[in-house]
């Protein structure tokens, strides 16, 4: 007795199925034989030696059909399908019942009453035996695989579900953040801008207010933005790129010029490693990368210490290393691990950790990522705190006229 046989996939996966055969029997010798007959079908057989042993196995584990002794002292067979009926995950096991007894109507009437699929007596023909238990094998494993595709089917449906609803959220969010709050602080900061521009027919109190006024909307913009690349890293498709053929170094240049025009006495020296290559990137993306790491590594030092910044080209031009140096107190060994995950913070209760989100190290690597590049950071007393950004270059070019020399 055999199922249709399905196509190959199905062969292969159904071949992935492990459908294990219980033999019940209280005899050694037929334990064994029971065993070699049914080898050649590849299906585990496990065997008990008393009902209460079959039981303790068909609570460790599945099987596709039990081989069941009728005659056994104690809890016979009869009972012991009684019992495994009663239980509702074994209620539709497959039972063949076998014994060594002339066929008794009123003993097979009971084994098939006891939800008996079989009677066979013994000695049972050992082809018609493999057919039989072969059937049963088969007809598991197909039953497996079809549960096992409902489910992966069932997952693409949530997974689809999950999908729809983060794309709506993020449009949402995406909507309030960039629209709603973004227009009424634009509107803001302008009029403060405005006013400032007359601060010469201010009083000096008016002034500090429309200054104050300034820097706060300033600061909210930043963590409005924040949360939008927040929103469209983690809800969304990512950080939206526009990539560009750009020089990295001089991007570099221009954060830390920005950088040493707002302090003066913060000293931040920039050196480059090789010959300039340019590549392809997001301007405006990788700028905020640099930025965000130069910032903090100017908030992280003690005053009036340097930050030093080394642009390093791969020898194939095909990379470009941008690593970020400061020598104020290393970061904590158990912060590190999870720096760059969202609402981090290096430094949990210092004055930076309070104004900040802990989005900026999240951004910055999440816009690396977009780019196929790494991040990585490394802090010590004794080595300071390095961060390392790998960027590839695609597609690399020599940028005429810029040595490095012309950075140093």
């Amino acid at each position: 007795m055999t199922l249709p046989q399905g196509d190959k996939e199905l062969e292969t996966l159904r071949g992935d199925v492990v459908a294990q055969v219980l033999v019940v029997d209280d005899r050694p010798e037929n334990l064994v034989a029971m065993e070699a007959v049914l080898a050649p079908l590849g299906a585990p057989v496990v065997t008990a030696r008393s009902g209460e042993e079959a039981l303790r196995c068909l609570l460790g584990g599945d099987f596709a059909v039990v081989l069941m002794d009728v005659e056994m002292p104690g809890m016979d067979g009869l009972e012991t399908a009684a019992l495994i009926r009663a239980r509702p995950r074994t209620a539709a096991l497959p039972i063949l019942f076998m014994t060594a007894e002339s066929q008794d109507m009123a003993r097979v009437v009971r084994a098939y009453a006891r939800g008996g699929i079989d009677y066979l007596v013994k000695p049972v023909d050992p082809d018609i035996l493999r057919a039989k238990v072969g059937f049963f094998v088969e007809l598991y494993r197909r039953g497996e695989l079809i549960r096992r595709q409902q489910l992966e089917i069932a997952e693409r449906r949530r997974l689809e579900i999950e999908s729809r609803r983060a794309a709506e959220l993020e449009k949402q969010i995406v909507g309030i953040v960039g629209h709603d709050i973004r227009g009424p602080l634009s509107a803001i900061l302008a009029t403060a801008q405005v006013q400032l521009r007359r601060r010469g027919e201010l009083q000096e109190e008016q002034v500090k207010a429309f200054e104050r006024i300034e820097r706060s909307t300033q600061r909210i913009q930043h963590i409005v933005g924040g949360l939008l690349d927040f929103t469209r890293a983690r809800v969304g498709r990512g950080i939206p790129l526009e990539k560009t053929r750009c020089n990295v170094v001089e991007l570099v240049r221009r954060i830390a010029d920005e950088h040493t025009a707002v302090d003066p006495a913060r000293e931040i020296r920039l050196r480059v490693d090789g010959e300039c290559v340019l590549g392809e990137c997001d301007p405006a993306r990788i700028s905020q990368v640099f930025a965000n790491l130069i910032d903090n590594a100017v908030k992280y030092s003690p005053p009036g210490s340097p930050v030093e910044v080394l642009v390093r080209f791969s020898p194939d031009r095909s990379s470009v290393e941008v690593e970020v140096w400061n020598g104020g107190e290393p970061i904590p060994a158990e912060k590190l691990a999870s720096l760059f995950e969202p609402f981090s913070r290096a430094e949990e209760g210092s004055t930076h950790s309070r104004t900040s989100l802990g989005l900026g190290l999240f951004i910055v690597r999440e816009i690396v990522h977009g780019h196929d590049g790494s991040v990585a950071v490394t802090s010590s007393r004794e080595d300071g705190t390095r961060f390392r950004v790998t960027l590839p270059l695609h597609p690399a070019h020599r940028a005429e006229g810029h040595e490095a020399s012309a950075f140093n």
